[in-house]
């Protein structure tokens, strides 16, 4: 078993060595925003996963994507205001609503544009504002709030300074993103990779034509990936409700961000979309520290550009017969 105490006792060891020549300050402010920047890590691939099904497996461009992320955020606010859930309690509703949701666009919508890119962007975009708009008919535009739970509450210090405050720490709630992230992420892995459901989803998004072929029922199959995809987008809005007011336009900023990390990790794998979450989160930490947030957005989509320049792929791929 991995003794803690320990581990602290060495990062301790490790700050004191490096700042030992008078920059204990600065050192500790920069070891805690790359510690922050994990937790940021935990946002984007928690919001990106369900863009890494619906786009990286099923090809398809779903601008609507953080429509479904806002519309999990509201069932969370249904069920603390309705029944006083626990937050944690939310999380399998918030994935049933915006798996219905999804599902009923997929019928409606989707299954009518395969093979259709940008008929399904400017659908999918429509969409978007669909779903806001009725949202603000049934909620209205006035900010919502969710309750995190107290047990998460608080920061866990990984570092103390000579003073004996916390010099360097990350709040138990954004551990907790990190670990539902995570989880979703093995999860996913499992059913795409281990079971019959899987191998029929993989087959289809290479050759849907051989498929039907050997009785594969696809249209099934895309309904069942694509309501996945725009569940774990509501499981995103579920934990992160707690973060930032909820709102009918706080998907659109999350927006961008998912589509960063799925086109930089590669579409084709979802260890892909751990590596671009884990690169562009700590790389605007990083980048902050020495500038400010603005100028990080702005570098980091920047370097995301010119990579889709040079490598449209992503960073990890799968080897595929011609």
């Amino acid at each position: 078993m991995l003794d803690f105490s320990l581990f602290q006792s060495h990062l301790f060891y490790l700050a004191q060595e490096a700042a030992s020549d008078g920059g204990s300050g600065n050192f500790y402010a920069a070891l805690n925003q790359l510690v922050n920047g994990i937790g940021i890590v935990g946002i984007l691939l928690l919001t990106g996963l369900g863009l890494a099904i619906t786009f990286g497996v099923m090809r398809i461009i779903n601008l609507a994507h953080g429509e479904f992320i806002m519309l999990g955020a509201y069932v969370t606010v249904l069920m603390q205001e309705a029944f006083n859930l626990d937050l944690v309690l939310t999380i399998p509703f918030a994935f049933l609503g915006a798996a219905l949701i999804g599902a009923l666009t997929e019928v409606t919508v989707i299954r009518r544009l395969y093979g259709r890119p940008l008929e399904t962007l400017l659908a999918t975009w429509g969409l978007s504002i669909v779903i806001q708009g009725i949202v603000k008919i049934l909620f209205t535009a006035q900010l919502k709030y969710v309750r995190a739970p107290s047990y998460i509450s608080g920061n866990l210090t990984l570092i103390s300074s000579t003073e004996g405050n916390p010099a360097v720490a990350i709040s138990y709630y954004r551990l907790f993103i990190i670990a539902i992230a995570l989880l979703l992420l093995a999860l996913t892995t499992y059913l795409l990779y281990k079971t019959p459901l899987g191998r029929q989803v993989r087959a289809v998004a290479q050759n849907r034509e051989m498929s039907k072929c050997l009785g594969v029922n696809t249209s099934m199959v895309d309904l069942l990936t694509f309501s996945y995809g725009c569940g774990l987008a509501g499981v995103a809005g579920a934990v992160l409700s707690a973060l930032k007011s909820v709102s009918p336009p706080m998907g659109q900023d999350y927006l961008v961000d998912a589509w960063m990390v799925v086109v930089t990790g590669g579409v084709d794998k979802l260890v892909g979309t751990l590596a671009g979450a884990f690169i562009i989160g700590e790389s605007n930490a990083a980048i902050a520290f020495f500038l400010n947030d603005p100028a990080a957005r702005v570098i980091v989509l920047a370097a995301v550009i010119v990579l889709i320049r040079y490598r449209p792929e992503g960073l990890f791929t799968v080897q595929k017969r011609a």
